[in-house]
C-alpha cells in the first residue's frame, strides 16, 4: 500500500487523478469514514472501484463537452426589454441580456421584449415562451412554445425558421405574426412576402394578407385570405379537420367553391392536394375558371397528385414561383443538418 498515491496519497502524484479528485470533491463524504480494520485483503477490489469511478467521471465530462459542441452552434442573440419584466432563464432582463442557444425567453402578462438578429428582429408579446435553437449563418431558428411573436425579416428568404409543436414556419422574405396556444394549435398571419408552413411533407404557402392554422397531428391547414366570409372560413375548417360524415364535408366544399373569388385561387390551389376523387376534379374546374392552367398541367396529372404540375400551376397565380420554395427549403434543410 505504501508509496501508492491512489490509496494513501503517497508516492508520485498523477495529474489526471488529481484533476478527477477535484471534480468529484463535491460528492465527498462529510464525516470521516470508519476504520477499515481487517479489510486489507480487499484492497485491490477497492482500488479497482475507485479507478472505475474516476474513469466514468472522465467519460461523463467528455460526453458533456461533445454534447455542447453539437448543440451550441453559434453565439447568442440580444434581448431588449420593451415593457414589464421579461426573463431569460431565471434572470430578469432589466435592459438587455443575451439569449444563448438552448435557453428560453419568457414574458408574463405585462412583459414584452425584442430579439435582435443580423437578419431581422422578433417582437415578443406578453405570455410568450420562445427558445433559441440556432444562430448558425443561414440557419437562424427559434422555437415558439406558446404565445405570440412578430417577425420582421430583411435577409434573403430561407434563412429564418420557427419550430412549433405542429409545424415549422420558414420565412420567405417577409413579416408575419405567429401565435401558438398551450395545446399546440397555431395561427400565422402574413403581412408582407410569404411564409412556408411544413409538417411531415404537408406544405402550405401563405402569401401576404393570408392566414393559416396549424394543428398537432395534422400540420398546416388550408390558407385563406383574412377577409373571407365567416361561412367560407368555417367551411375551410371543416375540410381541414375532416370532421363529420362525408356528406357534411361535401357540403363544406360546395360552399368554398361557390363563395370563392378570383383572389381565393390560393385556397383552391391548396385544396387540390387536400381532397381526392371527384372532389379534386371539381376544384380543378373552379381554379381553372379563375387561373388557366399552363400547358404542362393536365387534369389526369392533378388527379394523380403530381407535385411538378401543382408547382407549375402555382407559378401562374402571380405569387412568385414555387421553385423558390423548393430551392430555399432544400438549402434550409442542408444548413440544419450540418
Amino acid at each position: 500500500m505504501s508509496g501508492d498515491y491512489l490509496w494513501d496519497h503517497s508516492g508520485p502524484r498523477d495529474p489526471e487523478i488529481v484533476r478527477l479528485e477535484k471534480e468529484l470533491r463535491v460528492f465527498a463524504q462529510a464525516d470521516p469514514p470508519p476504520a477499515f480494520g481487517g479489510l486489507q485483503p480487499r484492497i485491490s477490489r477497492l482500488r479497482t472501484f475507485i479507478w472505475t469511478l474516476s474513469t466514468a467521471a472522465a467519460v461523463i465530462a467528455l460526453s458533456g463537452f461533445v454534447w455542447q459542441t453539437r448543440t451550441i452552434v453559434g453565439p447568442g442573440l440580444q434581448v431588449t426589454r420593451i415593457d414589464g419584466a421579461p426573463t431569460v432563464g431565471a434572470r430578469t432582463v432589466d435592459d438587455t441580456h443575451e439569449l444563448a442557444v438552448g435557453h428560453w425567453l419568457e414574458t408574463n402578462a405585462e412583459a414584452r421584449a425584442r430579439i435582435d438578429m443580423e437578419i431581422g428582429q422578433v417582437d415578443v408579446d406578453p405570455k410568450t415562451r420562445v427558445g433559441l435553437l440556432s444562430t448558425r449563418p443561414g440557419d437562424y431558428r427559434l422555437h415558439l412554445a406558446r404565445g405570440t411573436m412578430h417577425a420582421f425579416i430583411w435577409a434573403p428568404p430561407g434563412q429564418f425558421a420557427v419550430e412549433t409543436a405542429s409545424s415549422t414556419a420558414i420565412d420567405l422574405g417577409c413579416a408575419y405574426t405567429l401565435t401558438m396556444n398551450d395545446e399546440g394549435v397555431g395561427h400565422v398571419a402574413v403581412t408582407s412576402g410569404w411564409v412556408g408552413f411544413e409538417w411531415q411533407g404537408r406544405e402550405s404557402f401563405i402569401p401576404a394578407g393570408a392566414v393559416c392554422v396549424t394543428r398537432p397531428g395534422l400540420g398546416p391547414g388550408i390558407p385563406h385570405y383574412d377577409d373571407v366570409s365567416p361561412e367560407f372560413r368555417a367551411a375551410i375548417e371543416t375540410i381541414d379537420l375532416k370532421v363529420g360524415p362525408a356528406a357534411h364535408r361535401t357540403e363544406a366544399l360546395d360552399r368554398v367553391l361557390s363563395l370563392a373569388r378570383e383572389k381565393d385561387a390560393v385556397t383552391l390551389w391548396h385544396l387540390l392536394s387536400r381532397v381526392t376523387g371527384d372532389q379534386r376534379d371539381r376544384v380543378f374546374d373552379r381554379l381553372a375558371h379563375f387561373i388557366k392552367p399552363p400547358a404542362s398541367v393536365t387534369r389526369e396529372g392533378i388527379r394523380a397528385g403530381r407535385k411538378d404540375m401543382l408547382d407549375d400551376w402555382w407559378d401562374n397565380l402571380g405569387l412568385g414561383t414555387a421553385s423558390w420554395w423548393r430551392t430555399w427549403k432544400q438549402a434550409w434543410r442542408e444548413n440544419k443538418s450540418k
